[in-house]
């Protein structure tokens, strides 16, 4: 027994000093001279940075040795490494241990560089209420600092950078661009090559969505020229993928080909699981707009498998919605609905309205923040010019300062006001699509669908089962639209009159006429917003209505200034129609006309002339009502 243990320890003594011998002298010299310049302990570590092993080793000989910065570091580190093999958990908690002993010991700039870090990973898993959350944090405690050396300044453009992704996912471009021009700004200031090649491609991302595909190309390419200078894999993988998308919507396909091609490999090498799901993704919907939908389908496959294993809410919603597209391109219309829906339920995950109106509330506290920084400054700087100002001309200049706090008190209350104003045009969205999409219209379209199948007829299932995804697609797009065309407005209107005819058993005469003097494909308006009051004349008009239906639509142009859309049906009228429904025990609330109001009133409330909208009852020879007509009055841009 006694020879068994003395072998144990003999062998345990063997593989601490083997343990000992594979850590990296350089940890052993940061830790003997308690070196505090990150910097300099990052320059020493440049080699085994990425080895969870040396970090993990770095930590524990640091801690056991007072070395709160070794710690730091390495927590930090094994943080990093963490995220890029889409371990998030763990990368939060290593992240969350360097902000504690930073914290501890009083280290403002590696409070500042664990927040932002923080925040990268939040917003890796999408979680953009906590990335958010984080990255203010971050700002607000560097630019609390009295004095600001190098490192500070650096921490506060990533945090400039990072909160403008944040509103670049959010759709909000006039803040992103904001942040994106303060951090390159700072960047430049101090020649930061990968800060400017970070900060040009997020410009240029605003751009392309703005449809300034010229001036994105410039930028994604000025990107990359940083991007090749350091040899940064991620920023080549970026900017590449960014450059064959620009080509994509040029219509020059082969140059997106060859653009993107070489992040296959660039994305293995780096060995980070999100930028190989999102490369594979990207070269699918170039190969799909290739018509090479074999291919297409391969590499969607690989970056669904891929974003699905490591939980990626928006990579997995970008590979359903490209799925959706392929099977359509195949005609396989009931998997490209069930992708969709899939897509959907994804979108909701990365950014649903709780999650959009609790986002907003962040941002307004922040402007509020920086309005309340700005005014205090302006304050300060009031002081200064005080000391200096003689009695003679106190009063006037207090005056023009006093008047130039109203107009900038008056600017942020004005704000306010938009971002009050946006976030109700976001719940009037919400509440349309619930209208539109109502249990009972899906019900017995499917119940219709149900018949086709009962009756064996397959190819009028086909034609019907397209026609109603086609419809679903278009409704839930119309809530991430602001607008659409009117041509697009009116393929939809035939369309859901087409879904609705069926369940009437093609009773009804429907036509649709349009004055060749508008150009329907560059008018804007509000999507699907007749398609209530189209469903009021089907449903309350027309349905009761025994013999002959009909519906007209008539779209002209009124005079310079508006257009007129009319809405005709010969059913029983609205007076009939209000009995019918006041004699129901069961009454469904009708909310969809007053939203399409609302709506149609704050899409126009920039324009030079108002929208109206006017009911006209019909009546025959004999003063009995012959149906009801809409005037919808709608102004030009």
């Amino acid at each position: 027994m006694k020879k068994k243990y003395l072998i144990l320890l003999f062998l345990s003594a063997v593989l601490s000093l083997t343990a000992q011998d594979t850590i990296f002298p350089g940890i052993k010299d940061l830790i003997k001279l308690k070196e505090n310049r990150f910097y300099i302990i990052n320059k020493k570590l440049s080699k085994v940075k990425y080895d969870s092993v040396q970090m993990k080793n770095f930590a524990i000989l640091s801690k056991n040795s007072d070395y709160p910065q070794g710690e730091i570091f390495a927590y930090n580190m094994l943080g990093k490494i963490n995220r890029i093999n889409t371990n998030f958990s763990k990368a939060i908690y290593y992240h969350q241990k360097a902000y504690d002993v930073a914290k501890r010991i009083g280290d403002l700039n590696m409070e500042v560089y664990s927040l932002n870090m923080l925040g990268v990973v939040y917003r890796r898993m999408d979680a953009v209420k906590s990335a958010l959350e984080y990255h203010n944090k971050a700002l607000e405690l560097a630019q609390s600092a009295s004095e600001k050396n190098r490192e500070l300044i650096n921490n506060i453009a990533i945090s400039h950078n990072s909160i403008g992704n944040i509103y670049l996912l959010l759709e909000r471009d006039d803040l992103a661009y904001r942040h994106f021009e303060k951090a390159l700004k700072i960047e430049a200031q101090h020649n930061n090559r990968l800060g400017m090649a970070i900060n040009y491609q997020n410009i240029g991302a605003i751009l392309e969505r703005q449809g300034d595909l010229e001036k994105a190309l410039y930028y994604f390419q000025k990107s990359l020229d940083y991007n090749n200078k350091i040899n940064s894999k991620v920023g080549k993988i970026i900017c590449n993928s960014s450059i064959a998308n620009v080509y994509l919507k040029q219509g020059k396909i082969q140059q997106a080909i060859k653009t993107i091609t070489p992040n296959l490999k660039l994305a293995k090498d780096l060995g980070d699981n999100y930028y190989i799901a999102d490369v594979y993704i990207n070269v699918a919907k170039i190969y799909m707009a290739n018509q090479d939908l074999k291919n297409a389908e391969q590499y969607l496959k690989l970056g669904l498998q891929i974003a699905k294993s490591k939980n990626i809410p928006s990579l997995t919603s970008e590979a359903y919605k490209q799925y959706s597209e392929l099977k359509e391109k195949e005609g396989d219309f009931e998997k490209a609905l069930n992708f969709h829906k899939k897509y959907s339920e994804e979108a909701k995950k990365v950014l649903n309205e709780k999650n959009r109106q609790l986002v907003t509330d962040v941002i307004i506290k922040q402007l509020q923040l920086e309005n309340k920084e700005r005014i205090t400054e302006l304050g300060a700087e009031n002081q200064k010019v005080k000391q200096k100002l003689d009695r003679t001309t106190k009063s006037f200049y207090f005056s023009l300062l006093a008047s130039f706090l109203l107009l900038f008190l008056g600017f942020i209350f004005y704000k306010q006001y938009q971002l009050n104003n946006q976030r109700k045009l976001m719940n009037l969205e919400q509440n349309l699509l619930r209208a539109q999409m109502n249990p009972h219209f899906i019900f017995n379209s499917l119940n219709s669908l149900k018949m086709f199948i009962i009756q064996n007829r397959p190819k009028d299932a086909v034609v019907y089962l397209g026609t109603f995804a086609k419809l679903v697609r278009t409704i839930l797009q119309s809530t991430v639209d602001k607008e659409m065309s009117l041509e697009e407005e009116i393929n939809t209107i035939k369309m859901y009159v087409s879904i609705e005819n069926t369940r009437f058993s093609n009773q009804i005469q429907f036509q649709i006429n349009i004055d060749e003097r508008l150009d329907i494909k560059n008018i804007k308006i509000p999507p699907l917003f007749t398609q209530p009051y189209i469903e009021n004349a089907l449903w309350h008009g027309l349905s009761p209505k025994e013999g002959e239906k009909k519906l007209a639509i008539n779209i002209y142009p009124k005079n310079d200034t508006h257009f007129v859309i009319e809405i005709i049906d010969n059913g029983i009228g609205r007076k009939k129609a209000l009995e019918i429904k006041k004699s129901k025990m069961f009454k469904r609330a009708s909310i969809g006309i007053k939203l399409s109001e609302e709506r149609l009133i704050h899409f126009a409330r920039n324009f030079n002339y108002k929208p109206t909208i006017t009911f006209v009852d019909l009546f025959d020879e004999n003063g009995k009502s012959s149906g009801t007509k809409v005037i919808i009055e709608i102004p030009l841009k």
